[in-house]
């Protein structure tokens, strides 16, 4: 037996599922069925099943000698221990395992334990194994005969005697012989008039067909589609709604329809169409049947599935929300539903953001064309208030949080959202830089907080009392290339922070508002900080305001010599008399027994002070008897900074 050549790959949950069934099939194997291992491996298995088969509506899988097939088709490559436990299972005379919604821990249980038995190939092999939502049918083999594709035949036999046995509420002996599609679709007709569990019952089967015939798409033997055709064709209108009301979902009546389409001819589509739409409360209009019904036209006036008519419809599934329109009769609109980009595309031409433009728009965004939308929007010569208004119904609040929190952000793409979004960008991106591990992405999206605009300082403030040391200092960074904030206070409370990269920032930030310039310079000049003392001395200028000569002399005692060089510069033009017993300081001392006046050794320092003196306070006493030291020294330096010769 061979599987189809073409192979499609094992989807992740469905791997984890396997695998945890692969331990649970060996647990069951080991101890009873009331063991603490063995009910913790069904409830893990549980676990993984639901929500698996919660968003696909039912997991069928086939057994092959070498591997599985997911919906009808065969899975490749494969690990080695999944294709092992598929021969095993194989060697069982397993066929297929379906597992609907609902399934619990009991039913898993239960299931482990016919697969554990050592003679599973005698009774599940033969017979197979049911429970309320959990089916193990065995292989056929009166049906392989000398096909290509033996396995094929065989899954699709299975799938039809999933459905015959939901038609006719039991499985059927062979003396009764094979029934016909007519007899099958009669079945299902007093089948589903019985009880919606019934009614259910059948749709899940025909679900499960249309789904493993869809999936192998022309791979698939003719005889499945016609058998599957044949079945719905001849079920009558209420019938065919009974079964789509009897949809665990609405979700599960789309992926059916979706499945569908690629089997059925579309006028039994269009049946099918109305029934999905009216068991969703949403009944197709007059309009749209009309459209539709015009696109399935073929060249020569036949009904055919032309491509347009299979995208037009595969469009309007995917788009079906199957939930009360809060807009009544705009849904309906073909236009909408069908061309939504057009309909955006008028709206903008025409400068209306109608309903119909805006549910047009959120529909391209739901549908992945969220760039197209922007595109549409951003395109020259488009009414400015219209396109506010049609991107303002698509940018919903999260939309840039989960931009930033995936695992590959699309920063081109998020630097669009933020240009549209404005100050409505800025909780995101503060929480996107909070958070982010790489600096690349954190300096993107500081950039992007820096080119919204100096609408955003307020809200930064806002954020920066209580903020985390590296976020605050992040948030000082943007303000720094920021106009001024109108309110600085609690810049100026950053100002005396724990951490010293975030004072620096802080100053920064401060030292370009003229409110708070000279109150910054002070505290950090009387603070001692060398970092920031050169940065406040560096942003005077090289001229000293008087309100600031009093910090600036403060200065002239930190041990750091470029720093009291940089003062004593800064004090050069000073009129006050405060800075000349400071500046004498640099200069000269007492010494020896008779404490005489005393020249300190020539240092730039030193030298600079002493030209200070001389050029502005000569005529001042305690000044003159120091220049008079200066102009005997013997150090030219020294005469040279009195003006003498050297």
């Amino acid at each position: 037996m061979s599987s189809p050549g073409k192979g499609a790959a094992l989807p992740k949950a469905v791997a984890l599922v396997l695998r945890d069934l692969i331990n649970a099939v060996g647990k069951a194997t080991m101890y009873p069925a009331n063991h603490r291992f063995v009910t913790d491996s069904a409830a893990q298995l549980v676990d993984r099943l639901t929500p698996l088969v919660l968003e696909r509506g039912a997991l069928t899988l086939g057994v092959t000698p070498k591997g599985f097939l997911l919906d009808g088709v065969a899975v490749d490559p494969l690990p080695p221990i999944l294709r092992e436990f598929a021969a095993r299972l194989h060697r069982k005379n397993v066929g297929t395992i379906r597992v609907a919604e609902g399934v619990t821990a009991t039913e898993v249980t239960a299931m482990l334990a016919a697969l554990a038995d050592h003679d599973a190939a005698e009774h599940v092999g033969r017979d197979g194994w049911r429970s309320e939502c959990i089916r193990i049918d065995p292989l056929l083999y009166d049906v392989v005969g000398f096909t290509d594709t033996p396995f094929d035949h065989e899954l699709d036999e299975a799938f039809w005697g999933e459905l015959v046995e939901a038609a006719f509420g039991r499985r059927l002996t062979d003396v009764e012989g094979t029934p016909t599609t007519a007899q099958v679709a009669e079945a299902i007709t007093e089948r589903v008039e019985r009880s919606p569990e019934e009614a259910r019952r059948v749709f899940e089967a025909l679900a499960s067909f249309s789904s493993a015939i869809a999936m192998r798409g022309d791979r698939g033997p003719v005889g499945a589609r016609k058998r599957f055709t044949e079945v719905l064709g001849a079920l009558a209108r209420p019938t065919q709604l009974h079964l789509m009301q009897a949809a665990p979902s609405p979700s599960a009546r789309r992926r059916f329809l979706a499945d569908t389409l690629r089997v059925v001819p579309p006028t039994l589509l269009l049946q099918l169409l109305e029934s999905v739409a009216e068991s969703d409360g949403e009944p197709i209009s007059a309009h749209l049947r009309w459209l539709l019904g015009k696109l399935a036209l073929g060249p020569d006036g036949s009904i055919t599935a032309t491509a347009s008519f299979t995208a037009q419809v595969l469009g309007i599934v995917d788009q079906w929300e199957g939930t009360d329109d809060p807009e009544p009769g705009i849904a309906d609109d073909p236009r909408l539903l069908l061309e939504p980009v057009r309909t955006v595309s008028l709206g903008l031409e025409l400068a209306t953001a109608g309903r119909s433009v805006l549910v047009a728009a959120r529909l391209m965004r739901d549908r992945g064309q969220f760039v197209e939308v922007l595109q549409l929007a951003d395109a020259p010569g488009v009414d400015q208030a219209t396109a506010d208004a049609i991107l303002a119904a698509v940018l919903d609040p999260g939309l840039l949080t989960r931009l930033l929190t995936a695992a590959t952000p699309d920063f081109p793409l998020i630097e669009r959202v933020v240009q549209r979004s404005k100050e409505a960008a800025v909780p995101a991106l503060l929480e996107g830089i909070e958070r982010a591990d790489s600096r690349t992405a954190r300096r993107k999206m500081l950039d992007l907080l820096t080119h919204v605009g100096p609408g955003i300082a307020p809200e930064l403030v806002r954020r920066l009392d209580g903020a985390p040391w590296y976020l605050a200092r992040n948030i000082l960074v943007v303000l720094a290339q920021l106009p001024p904030v109108e309110d600085p206070q609690p810049v100026l409370h950053a100002l005396h922070h724990q951490e010293i990269r975030v004072r620096q920032e802080a100053l920064k930030v401060l030292l370009r508002h003229p409110a708070t310039r000279e109150r910054a310079i002070s505290d950090v000049l009387e603070g001692g900080d060398e970092a920031q003392t050169r940065i406040a001395l560096t942003s005077l200028g090289g001229q000293c305001p008087p309100s600031l000569v009093a910090p600036v002399l403060a200065v002239i005692g930190h041990p750091n010599p470029e720093l009291r060089l940089q003062a004593v510069r800064l004090l050069a033009d000073s009129p006050s008399p405060l800075v000349v017993p400071q500046l004498l300081t640099l200069v000269r001392t007492r010494g020896g027994l008779l404490r005489r006046l005393r020249l300190l050794p020539a240092t730039p320092v030193m030298l600079e002070a002493l030209e200070v003196l001389a050029k502005r306070w000569a005529n001042h006493r305690p000044v003159i008897a120091v220049l008079q030291l200066a102009g005997r020294s013997s150090d030219p330096q020294v005469r040279a900074a009195v003006g003498g010769s050297a």
